[in-house]
Formats: C-alpha cells, sequence, structure tokens
C-alpha cells in the first residue's frame, strides 16, 4: 500500500505533467468548480452589512413602479471588503500566466489569450456586473455598495437576501465570461490555422496520453 509521501509526489507529477502538456484555456474552464462555493463561502463567512442607521443612510424607502407603490429596502455592503471576497477566489485563474514563458509562440499566445480572460473575469467581471446589474455605489459615508430589494410575497427583505442577490448576479456574469471562454477555446485552433498558419502548435501527442478536451493539441507539426 503506498505511504502518503508517494501520494503527494505522484499528484505533484500530474499536475506538472498536466501544466506541460495542456492548455491554458483548460485551466479557467475547470477553476470555476472551486472558486463558485469558496466565493460564495467567503462573502457569506466573512462579508456582512455596514450598519446604515448607525451612519444615518437611507434603509427603507416608498417608491411607485409601474402604477404600484412598493417598499424598498436598501442593504449596504463595504466596496472594497466586497471587491476583496469575490476577487480572492479567482486568482486561481491566474495560474496560467506561467503559458506565457513557453518555447512555442502558439502556447504563449493562448496563455496571453487565457491570461486576459482570467484578469477579466477575477477582477473587473463580477463587481462590473453587480453595479451594473443589482446595486449601485454610492460615497455617503465612504465608498458603499447599496443593493435595492423591493419589498414582497408578506415578508421583508433581510442581508442574507441582498447577500445571495450579490452572488447570484456575480455568478451570472461568471457564466458568460464562462462561455466566451469555451467559443475561444473552441476557435483558437481553426483560427491560429487561418491567420497564423506559421506558427508551429505543440507537440504530436504520446499514444500513453488520454484524449484532449480540445482542439488545442490536435494539430499536428
Amino acid at each position: 500500500m503506498p505511504d502518503e509521501g508517494t501520494e503527494t509526489t505522484s499528484l505533484l507529477g500530474k499536475v506538472q505533467w498536466w501544466m506541460r502538456v495542456g492548455s491554458p484555456f483548460h485551466w479557467i474552464l475547470i477553476t470555476p468548480v472551486v472558486t463558485v462555493p469558496l466565493g460564495a463561502l467567503l462573502l457569506f463567512t466573512l462579508g456582512g452589512e455596514v450598519d446604515a442607521d448607525a451612519l444615518g443612510l437611507v434603509e427603507k424607502e416608498w417608491t411607485r413602479s409601474a402604477g404600484r407603490i412598493d417598499r424598498t429596502h436598501y442593504f449596504y455592503f463595504d466596496f472594497w471588503d466586497t471587491w476583496l471576497l469575490l476577487t480572492a477566489p479567482g486568482l486561481l485563474n491566474l495560474l496560467v500566466a506561467p503559458w506565457l514563458f513557453r518555447d512555442l509562440t502558439y502556447e504563449r499566445l493562448a496563455g496571453a489569450l487565457a491570461l486576459t480572460l482570467a484578469l477579466l473575469r477575477t477582477f473587473v467581471v463580477p463587481l462590473a456586473a453587480i453595479i451594473w446589474f443589482s446595486a449601485s455605489v454610492v460615497g455617503d459615508a465612504g465608498l458603499l455598495i447599496r443593493v435595492p430589494i423591493n419589498e414582497g410575497g408578506g415578508y421583508a427583505p433581510s442581508t442574507l437576501t441582498a447577500t445571495f442577490r450579490l452572488l447570484t448576479t456575480a455568478w451570472t456574469s461568471g457564466l458568460w465570461m464562462w462561455l466566451v471562454t469555451v467559443g475561444l477555446w473552441l476557435a483558437y485552433a481553426p483560427l491560429m490555422e487561418r491567420f497564423l498558419p506559421n506558427v508551429v502548435p505543440p507537440h504530436d501527442r504520446h499514444p500513453d496520453e488520454p484524449p484532449p478536451w480540445g482542439a488545442f493539441l490536435g494539430r499536428r507539426r
């Protein structure tokens, strides 16, 4: 029975092998398996609403919409804390950076495209989507994210409701970016063959390698 040290060495060897022959697009396609639940865990455990009453901020407001009067509840979250909690899990996406230093231009270009997507997915898109679709930024008592939720269904919204709205908006934007990544991954080899046919693609696959996920390793020298 192999000991723990042998298993760890074997796992590290597999990771190193994968980083050597895999595609950077593969990496940012599988990271949501970790980043999505980790982001939710961080936001629900370390995040929290700012005390709006102590800061003299509007907590409830009557609003008229489509001929109906509703009561809107406002929830406030610190801008930088929220950005940090949403961003931290996405740092895993930046592990595509080593592909920038590969020998083949074919792989370096793929690494640059994947890193661009990783930077957008990590630092820009989630919070930008939240501010655009679900919230607004106010500076009355420091930089805050204000989430408006209409009261309905006979119950008053809670901080949990507002936090979940932040997460679902971030996840939805992440899904769109993930689909963009899928499209770029599938299109990369055909586009390279069409516009940069002289750029040398990766090596031929060995018989003992598992099947590729896409066209990245499909072209021959």
